[in-house]
């Protein structure tokens, strides 16, 4: 009897800890998602006046202050204190992240990735693409 109490309870907890971790990493997964310009503006258009989205330039101050997406807060991806800054953020808003060209945005989604935000747009050809695109800039 003993041993069919522990067989049977050895079961439950196998189960138990089988549906409850997957259900745990997946809560802790950053999604990625790689965006044109052209979807990153429709994205803006969709989710305008949601909290929750953030546009995330992660240019110079200089280059922000030549021309930035109308709305898009500043972290310098080159200020000593980028990796602090960025894990201040509320990991479970959603974030449209871009840079110049897309390259020290695409090399902070380890980043995004290691501090496990929910979910991450990557503007893939930064600024240079959503200006090739046409699409409008505010100084």
């Amino acid at each position: 009897m003993k041993k069919r109490l522990i067989v049977f309870t050895l079961i439950i907890l196998s189960l138990t800890v089988g549906f409850i971790l997957p259900a745990y990493s997946l809560q802790n997964k950053t999604e990625i998602v790689t965006v044109s310009p052209n979807q990153a503006a429709k994205l803006i258009v969709q989710k305008k006046g949601d909290s929750d989205f953030v546009i995330l330039d992660i240019r110079t101050p200089g280059e922000y202050q030549a021309g930035h997406i109308p709305g898009a807060i500043l972290i310098n991806f080159y200020s000593d204190t980028f990796v602090d800054q960025i894990n201040r953020l509320d990991k479970a808003k959603a974030y449209l992240v871009h840079c110049r060209s897309g390259n020290r945005s695409g090399r902070s989604m380890e980043l995004f990735k290691k501090l496990k935000f929910n979910e991450i747009y990557h503007m893939s050809s930064g600024i240079i693409g959503w200006k090739s695109e046409g699409l409008a800039l505010i100084k």
